[in-house]
């Protein structure tokens, strides 16, 4: 009995099961939860290993003399077998080492499991404008209106992050393009916005102040049309709440990120939204100067007046104080009740390697011991 309550049948068992796990897993899906503490360790090893090899070098061994000894004929010396096998014990510990190293690391796997249950939600979509007049500078910035809108966006979102938003994410110029539909994932919605261009035209200006990766080139595209987005939008919310069975008419909203220089004024389609209880916001790209307008006031776009009208305000950017307006506005919204289907969560899979390299240390130790005792004295 190797221990009690396990024979060595079971134990074998127990290292084969272990094994075929390890061989079995898919090692381009781990993820790890701990690599920093995994780093410090590997650098404190390299030091060490690098202060013996120096110790080594630089002293004489103990017992040894210069001015004695002989060369050694190449035809006595350990043939290329017996050294591959003298240093095969080392290679399984340095092997065993860099597994254990892996298992501090803590990595994982991700997997979903079904689960009964519901979350409280505010349903949203975020419209943003990536029409060719988001190109041109943003007085005393240095920054296209783009990436000012951009960097509020990203901003708007961070405070909102573990609220249970049910986002989707549209883009519009001319046409309006669906990025991804209602998702409640904060962090991949959070790199969707991220990651997605700031510019769709037909061209480069050479006045564009915006990064040429982040122009997307697409003919007829440059324009801004508000009204085909807000038309697919209000499609799209039908859709959904035909397909999340909750009908109603339960409150939504539409956050609108824009300058507000529009082709068009959408009078049909905010009267459609207010129909649905779908509240319209717009975070304004505000690029207007104060000294310009009547009586020294400037003059604020149609646009803005109309989502206003509507029962919608607008926050702008100039104001420091709009973006937490805005989360505060789409905190007011009636929360949608929806049941969660599916959830991650974390496998922890440390012990495979750590099997392996208990493994890899129970075979190299004693194979040491025998390699020493049968070829370490010998040339």
């Amino acid at each position: 009995m190797l221990s009690m309550g396990m024979s060595w049948q079971q134990f074998v068992e127990f290292v084969n099961k272990g094994l075929q796990q390890f061989s079995q897993t898919e090692f381009d899906q781990v993820r790890y939860g701990d690599i920093g503490l995994a780093w410090w360790l590997s650098l404190l090893l390299l030091v060490a290993a690098g202060l013996t090899l120096v110790r080594l070098i630089s002293r004489r061994r103990k017992y040894s003399r210069y001015h004695s000894g002989h060369l050694i004929d190449r035809r006595h010396q350990k043939r290329l077998w017996v050294r591959l096998l003298y240093s095969t014990p080392k290679l399984l510990l340095a092997g065993a080492v860099a597994l254990l190293l892996v298992a501090v690391a803590d990595p994982f796997l991700t997997a979903t499991e079904e689960v009964a249950g519901s979350v409280e939600s505010r349903v949203r979509v975020d419209l943003v404008d990536v029409s060719g007049s988001m190109a041109w500078e943003m007085p005393e910035t240095g920054k296209s209106k783009a990436e000012v809108a951009r960097e509020a966006h990203l901003k708007f979102l961070e405070m909102r992050r573990a609220k249970n938003d049910r986002v989707s994410f549209w883009l519009f110029s001319t046409y309006p393009y669906m990025v991804d539909d209602f998702v409640m994932d904060d962090e991949l919605y959070y790199f969707q916005v991220w990651d997605a261009p700031y510019v769709m035209s037909q061209r480069i200006d050479k006045a564009m102040v915006v990064p040429r990766d982040k122009v997307r080139i697409i003919p007829a595209e440059g324009d801004t049309n508000i009204i085909r987005p807000l038309q697919s939008i209000i499609k799209h919310f039908d859709q959904d709440e035909v397909s999340s069975g909750h009908k109603g008419g339960q409150h939504r909203a539409v956050l609108i990120i824009s300058d507000a220089a529009v082709d068009e004024f959408p009078d049909d389609e905010l009267a459609e939204l207010n129909k649905r209880n779908i509240v319209p916001y717009i975070i304004y790209i505000n690029t207007s100067d104060p000294r310009i307008g009547s009586f020294g006031r400037p003059t604020t776009p149609r646009l803005i007046e109309q989502i206003r009208e509507y029962g919608g305000e607008y926050f702008d950017v100039r104001d420091p104080d709009s973006l937490l307006k805005a989360y505060q506005a789409i905190d007011s919204r009636e929360a949608v009740r929806y049941q969660i289907k599916h959830r991650a969560y974390k496998v922890p899979i440390y012990s495979r390697f750590l099997l392996v390299s208990m493994a890899l240390l129970a075979i190299g130790l004693p194979l040491g011991f025998v390699a020493e005792l049968f070829w370490g004295t010998d040339p």
